[in-house]
């Protein structure tokens, strides 16, 4: 865990922690129903459209698009690498010249609100075969020439976002971290020297676990890895070269649910039930503002990549994790972690939060024991107590002697005073 009095510090209303990650048409599709859930932030892929940009715009969002959709390369043969990043280079500027600050979308139809495009993830999972598709060779030779050819990408990137508008921010890596395989692509890139290190205002991952909590510590053959042991790494390898500052976004992460359950896909593997799903969602809203992450960008609107995360069936009910950030984000619609009862010991956890940026709003407790129920003592100072549930159900209680009784599990649990 990052230093609690430094976090804190630094801690401010943060409305744009509840991320949601789709695709432009999706946000078409599930329009309606995702702004009854609250999402303002998002991590948009696919290709976007003027109709997409204009809702965006339309609905006061934040939009991360991520530049990724691009064909991968075929092979790692390095006379490829200067038309390859060229190509990409030049589509960075297209999509900023349509939609970015001063884009032609927004001077062509000054009825569209000013909202431009100001944050591109350079590619998904570069580390992973999104970028170079998986050959013949040994996976180390492999994975060195994705590194070396993002090495090259970010920078061209870089300089054609910051060329149409120094107000873009570029998004570096957008790592996937199942397996921790993060770790040793950022790592990798960060050592290729100075051109790829500054190239980027802000760093991203996917810190999948699943099946585990987001709290908890996955064990492979191999070894083990959790989310905060591996932002701690990352942290780490940031500071020694002089970036520690660098604002940390998780840009892709889910737990999906079974087939029995209601997901789309038959999947090999653990999957947790839908409940589960709701309250490791939250959960991960959470523990990222107790880790000092900025973004979470949750997978996804619906089932996709043979992958049951979705918030939504297909035809378009709504998933218990649905409601379960619905009422997270009516709690706490601008939450800024204020304290801490209780870090995580047993599995306990207990925080804190000043709900919206009002002074004179009245902090909620959000609560969650990992594994099981236990019975926990709150302090409370006011005569009543409202405790919600997962999905905003609610009793009021009486308090008596400045605190609270109260049994929780791993489905959080909020409560305020009243």
């Amino acid at each position: 865990m990052p230093p609690l009095e430094k976090v804190l510090r630094e801690a401010k209303p943060n409305p744009l922690i509840y991320g949601l990650y789709e695709w432009a048409g999706e946000y078409l599709e599930y329009r309606d129903s995702i702004k009854k859930v609250g999402w303002r932030a998002y991590r948009c892929g696919g290709p976007m459209s003027d109709q997409a940009m204009q809702a965006f715009a339309e609905d006061d969002t934040e939009v991360m698009y991520c530049a990724g959709t691009a064909p991968q390369k075929l092979d790692a043969t390095p006379q490829e690498d200067e038309a390859f990043i060229r190509n990409y280079a030049q589509s960075i500027t297209a999509l900023l010249t349509r939609y970015g600050p001063n884009g032609t979308l927004f001077r062509d139809n000054p009825k569209i609100p000013n909202r431009p495009l100001r944050n591109i993830e350079i590619w998904n999972e570069p580390n992973f075969e999104y970028l170079i598709r998986p050959d013949n060779r040994p996976q180390a030779e492999l994975e060195a020439a994705r590194f070396a050819l993002y090495a090259k990408l970010l920078p061209a990137a870089y300089t054609a976002a910051k060329n149409w508008s120094k107000e873009v921010n570029v998004v570096g890596f957008g790592a996937g971290g199942a397996s921790a395989g993060d770790i040793r692509f950022i790592q990798s890139v960060n050592r290729a020297g100075p051109s790829a290190l500054r190239s980027y205002d802000i760093l991203s991952t996917h810190p999948y676990v699943e099946p585990v909590a987001p709290e908890a510590t996955s064990v492979r053959s191999w070894g083990r890895y959790s989310i905060a042991a591996s932002l701690a790494e990352i942290r780490a390898d940031l500071a020694s070269h002089g970036r520690a500052e660098v604002p940390i976004w998780y840009t892709e992460v889910g737990w999906p649910i079974s087939k029995q359950d209601g997901g789309s896909y038959a999947m090999a593997g653990i999957q947790v039930n839908p409940d589960l799903q709701a309250a490791y969602v939250c959960r991960l809203y959470a523990f990222a503002q107790r880790l000092g992450v900025r973004r979470v960008h949750i997978m996804s609107v619906n089932d996709t990549d043979n992958f049951n995360s979705g918030f939504f069936q297909r035809d378009g009910s709504w998933r218990p994790s649905a409601h379960a950030v619905q009422t997270m984000i009516q709690l706490m619609p601008s939450p800024r972690l204020i304290g801490v009862l209780s870090d995580g010991e047993d599995g306990y956890f207990a925080y804190r939060f000043a709900p919206k940026e009002d002074p004179a709003a009245t902090p909620v407790l959000m609560a969650w024991n990992v594994s099981g129920p236990k019975v926990v003592e709150l302090p409370m100072k006011a005569s009543r107590a409202t405790i919600f549930d997962m999905v905003g159900h609610r009793q009021t209680i009486a308090v008596t002697g400045d605190k609270i009784r109260l049994e929780i599990g791993p489905l959080p649990v909020y409560v305020r005073g009243e």
